[in-house]
């Protein structure tokens, strides 16, 4: 049988894999190269879509956190309609559209490391690893 997890440990995983997202976005060119193209974009998805963060309410989030999050979003839901065309990676790079994202997901990521990452297997009340590896 599985050990039971909290939901703020859940919490805690989700906002550890969005800072991990926004690590390959931040990446802008070099990030795409290290992931593919499809997964540049997807791995951003999996936790935020429909204009918010994907599983809402979390605890392990700050207001700030969660708006520059909805801001890299709205980017990459602009970059994502303005390139739907392109089929390799190659045109992706080419389009510059990964370093024009570059810049907002180093802001977001900036941020989120500033406060550091969860543990994954206790309850924390603040982040407590990385906290200062920027």
């Amino acid at each position: 049988m599985g050990e039971e997890v909290s939901e703020r440990v859940i919490e805690q995983r989700l906002r550890n894999r969005i800072i991990e997202t926004i690590e390959v976005l931040a990446g802008g060119n070099q990030g795409l190269i290290d992931v593919n193209y499809n997964e540049f974009f997807e791995g951003f998805y999996d936790q935020w879509h429909g204009g918010h963060l994907a599983v809402k309410p979390n605890s392990a989030i700050t207001e700030e956190e969660e708006r520059a999050v909805d801001a890299l979003g709205l980017m990459l839901e602009s970059i994502t309609k303005e390139t739907s065309h392109f089929r390799s990676e190659a045109e992706y790079l080419q389009s510059g559209c990964a370093e024009r994202i570059k810049p907002v997901a180093q802001k977001a990521l900036k941020l989120f490391l500033s406060r550091g990452r969860f543990r994954e297997d206790l309850e924390e009340p603040s982040p407590t690893i990385d906290k200062f590896k920027l």
